[in-house]
């Protein structure tokens, strides 16, 4: 083979694992992993840099296959997906096309055929690593926090909030992702509605439904609690995951989903193609600008060549060190912000479930909060005065 030698083989079934080895043995090198494991099965694709991936289709659980064909259909647009199965049935081969399958192969059919039919779908797909690692659907914003002191859902409240404003005639939709009360964010909101009534019939998910679950908190701003962890991203929970955000992508101009800083890199290995944004909320501190830098090497193959990596600074003091510039040459990526503490009115603000500018009229916080969604629209570099700061690393 002269283009791609690796395929990827998504099954349990070890009788179905041993034939596409022993068809394909001469042809590919053939990658298998369990299709219990979306976010294992995505993770192996980008390593492997596998185009095809064989999805074994079980009659007995042909929800959870279709469900998994159709998660990574969604989540991976530049990979083929092959269905297989052990029947030529016209109906379930037509249940695989609609899930997104591009072809189907009989186990024990012709294998002959079978090789060519994969030869073509290979000719086909994009050659170069930037033309694959794009998604249909690049408007997420996600907010990770780089240690558990910061406080990811006050920033992502306002965020939102902000992003409203600055963009008049769009809808926002945020997603307090590990929301473990009742209301929503900080917020005075209280829903019964959360991220797990989607996961539990994704493909009734629909404008209607979030119209009626969901009213707007501000013009054009909606919020969701998750009440989601890192198991979530597994399994058929995954599958049913990437249907729910994917179809929410396709109702909203942005879908901003607060991942907290526990299971954050789970989240971004999975779902940072879709993401045009990825912002990383700190503290400016010495420890946490060492642990940004890690984050920073770390996610960045997840991301699409579109995709901007961008850290915040909570708790900023502009006149003590290090300035902006220095903490983002140390950690490697770009200031895109930084909000001041102002703990008096966070504390207020929090306590009465409402926006800081709704209980602090001259807070700052609101103001630097529309700043940093101008400079994520503009793209603009934060500047700041040299300091030569000795923790600096060379």
């Amino acid at each position: 083979m002269v283009d791609f030698e690796i395929l990827l083989s998504v099954t349990d079934d070890k009788d179905t694992q041993r034939w596409l080895d022993r068809a394909l043995e001469e042809n590919w090198r053939l990658e298998s992993v369990s299709r219990t494991d979306l976010g294992r099965v995505l993770r192996l694709l980008e390593a492997t840099g596998a185009q095809i991936a064989l999805v074994d289709v079980v009659e007995a659980d042909i929800n959870q296959s279709l469900a998994v064909i159709t998660a990574l259909t969604n989540a991976r647009p530049w990979v083929t997906v092959v269905a297989v199965s052990r029947t030529a049935d016209q109906e379930l081969l037509l249940q695989c096309m609609r899930a997104g399958a591009r072809d189907c192969i009989v186990i024990g059919g012709d294998v002959v055929e079978m090789r060519d039919r994969l030869r073509r779908h290979q000719l086909v797909r994009p050659a170069a690593w930037g033309e694959r690692l794009q998604s249909r659907l690049c408007n997420l914003v996600l907010v990770a926090g780089a240690d558990p002191m910061v406080d990811t859902a006050f920033f992502t409240q306002h965020l939102a909030l902000s992003m409203g404003r600055y963009h008049k005639g769009d809808d926002f939709l945020a997603v307090d992702i590990e929301s473990p009360h009742e209301s929503v964010f900080y917020l005075d909101v209280r829903s019964d509605f959360d991220l797990n009534h989607l996961l539990s019939s994704p493909d009734t998910l629909d404008r209607a439904l979030i119209d009626t679950a969901l009213e707007e908190y501000r013009p054009g701003v909606r919020l969701l609690r998750g009440g989601l962890g890192e198991s979530d991203v597994l399994g058929d929970r995954g599958a049913d995951l990437f249907i729910a955000l994917n179809r929410l992508m396709g109702m909203f101009d942005k879908v901003i989903l607060n991942l907290g800083s526990r299971h954050h890199a789970a989240w971004v290995r999975t779902l940072g193609v879709h993401a045009d944004h990825v912002l990383l909320v700190m503290h400016p501190q010495v420890l946490q600008v060492h642990r940004v830098r890690e984050l920073v090497m770390d996610w960045r193959p997840y991301l699409s060549s579109e995709s901007s990596l961008q850290l915040v600074l909570d708790g900023h003091e502009p006149q003590l060190p290090p300035p902006l510039d220095e903490i983002a040459e140390a950690a490697g990526a770009k200031v895109a912000g930084a909000l001041p503490m102002e703990w008096k009115h966070r504390l207020e603000a929090i306590n009465l479930g409402q926006p800081i500018s709704d209980v602090a009229a001259k807070s700052s916080y609101p103001r630097a909060m529309d700043q940093l969604v101008q400079r994520m629209s503009g793209d603009t570099a934060a500047t700041g005065p040299r300091f030569k700061w000795p923790w600096k690393q060379a």
